[in-house]
C-alpha cells in the first residue's frame, strides 16, 4: 500500500512539474542575444507573421487566424505601423493598426545588448499604456518566439511563423525552445491558426 501511494505521489509531483510555466533564463542569456533582434526578426515590411499557438494559461481568447504584418517606419518617432488582424469566435474578421516602438530590456549583467530585443504596442502614438512584448527566439527565416509580458505574470508566449512558412511544420529549433521557455506540455499549445486563415484575408505578401 505504501508503495503505491508513493507511485502516486511521484507521478503527481512529476505532472505539477511539467505544467509548469516554461524557464525565462533564456530571455536574458548572452548566448541567445544573436536571435533576439526585434528589428530583424519581427518588423519587416510587407512579410506577414502568422501567431501558430499561444499559452493562455490565465486568459480567455478565442480569436483564431491572428496574424500581423507590419506596413512603414515613422523615423521620427523610432515606431513602426503594422496592421494586426484576426477572427473573432463568431466569425466576424476584425483589422487594426497599430504602432510598435522597439526598445533594449536591461540586462542582468554588465555587458550591453547592442540590438532592441522587445517592442511596446500602442493603439495611438500618445496612448499612456500599451503591451510590452520581447523576442525569445527567433530563426530569421521562418520562426519568431515572443513573450508577452504584461500577460499571465511575464510566462506568456506566442509563436509566429512567416506567411511562406504556415504550410510546413514548426522548425524542430523552434518548436524545442518553446517548449523549454513557454511549457513542455500541450496544454502550453493553445492553437491559434488552422488550414482556412489564408483564405479569410488578402494575401499581401
Amino acid at each position: 500500500m505504501k508503495l503505491v501511494l508513493f507511485s502516486l505521489i511521484i507521478f503527481f509531483l512529476a505532472m505539477l512539474v511539467d505544467a509548469k510555466p516554461g524557464e525565462r533564463r533564456i530571455d536574458e542569456d548572452e548566448n541567445y542575444w544573436q536571435y533576439q533582434d526585434i528589428r530583424r526578426a519581427s518588423l519587416n515590411f510587407n512579410l506577414k507573421f502568422w501567431m501558430m499557438y499561444r499559452t493562455l494559461r490565465r486568459t480567455d481568447r478565442a480569436n483564431e487566424c491572428v496574424y500581423t504584418e507590419v506596413k512603414t517606419q515613422k523615423t521620427e518617432d523610432n515606431a513602426y505601423e503594422f496592421v494586426q488582424g484576426y477572427m473573432k469566435e463568431d466569425g466576424t474578421n476584425v483589422e487594426e493598426t497599430l504602432l510598435a516602438f522597439p526598445y533594449v530590456t536591461e540586462s542582468a549583467g554588465h555587458k550591453k545588448r547592442e540590438k532592441e530585443n522587445a517592442m511596446l504596442v500602442k493603439k495611438k502614438e500618445d496612448a499612456q499604456n500599451g503591451k510590452r512584448y520581447q523576442l525569445i527566439y527567433s530563426d530569421f527565416k521562418c520562426c519568431d518566439i515572443l513573450r508577452v509580458l504584461d500577460e499571465e505574470n511575464g510566462a506568456a508566449c506566442e509563436l509566429y511563423l512567416h506567411d511562406k512558412c504556415v504550410s510546413q511544420s514548426v522548425p524542430r529549433q523552434c518548436e524545442s525552445i518553446y517548449k523549454n521557455a513557454c511549457g513542455k506540455t500541450d496544454d502550453f499549445k493553445n492553437q491559434v491558426y488552422n488550414n482556412s486563415c489564408k483564405n479569410t484575408t488578402q494575401d499581401t505578401t
